[in-house]
């Protein structure tokens, strides 16, 4: 009978104790839990991914607005960054093509160009809460110049023309716009200034009125003569 009660009360608080166990994961998961749900609560949710950019640091723009992400962070796929469009960062405006003519003289000759100029206008956003300098690479064609304010930094060779390069700091929240004109000249045909006959032409029409010419005059010297 002593044993019996001796197993039983052994029994019970075995029982007892695992219960306790029991209990104590429970509440600890149950806090776990609730801290989790407190800092998702917390944490803003982001709309839409954007590739990052390297920050106090450079951020490349080519000649159709495109930025190239931070080279330190690959995209999903682990592949080299290219770049990309972000309306946000860069975009174009005022692109415009236009051609004129140009006269200058020198000497006795009228040298004349044809002029044709292309401008488009980067709108460039620092989205980062630093300071970033973009570096526009602007493609320049053969026989073509840069002709606008400011001038590009940089002049780098290529196979079919060159690279302007143009270095713009941007604050943060700050919109900067950048313009540029490139243009090219054509030489057309020379014309030769021929000297102008006004005085010349002057001294003939006077010799058209010599009084030694005139018929009336002729006879008034006549008269004078025999006067004489």
């Amino acid at each position: 009978m002593g044993k019996m009660l001796l197993d039983f009360v052994g029994a019970r608080i075995l029982a007892m104790f695992w219960a306790g166990r029991l209990l104590a994961m429970v509440g600890v998961m149950a806090a776990a839990s609730g801290m989790a749900q407190a800092h998702a609560a917390q944490t803003p949710r982001r709309t839409a991914a954007r590739p990052a950019y390297p920050i106090v640091a450079e951020i490349e723009v080519d000649g159709r607005c495109r930025v190239m992400p931070d080279p330190m962070h690959p995209d999903a796929e682990g592949k080299k960054p290219r770049f990309k469009k972000d309306e946000i960062v860069c975009h174009l405006e005022t692109e415009s093509s236009s051609q004129h003519e140009e006269d200058v003289v020198v000497g006795n000759e009228r040298r004349r160009n044809r002029v044709k100029i292309e401008e488009q206008e980067y709108v460039l956003q620092n989205v980062t809460a630093q300071q970033e300098i973009f570096v526009v690479e602007q493609p320049v064609r053969k026989d073509w110049q840069v002709d606008s304010d400011p001038q590009p930094v940089e002049m780098r060779a290529t196979g079919d023309g060159s690279v302007a390069v143009f270095r713009v700091r941007v604050e943060p929240g700050e919109v900067v716009r950048l313009h540029v004109g490139v243009r090219h000249t054509t030489p057309l045909k020379t014309k030769v200034i021929r000297a102008s006959a006004g005085a010349g032409g002057e001294k003939r029409r006077l010799e058209d009125f010599d009084p030694s010419g005139c018929s009336f005059a002729n006879r008034l010297l006549r008269f004078w003569t025999w006067e004489v």
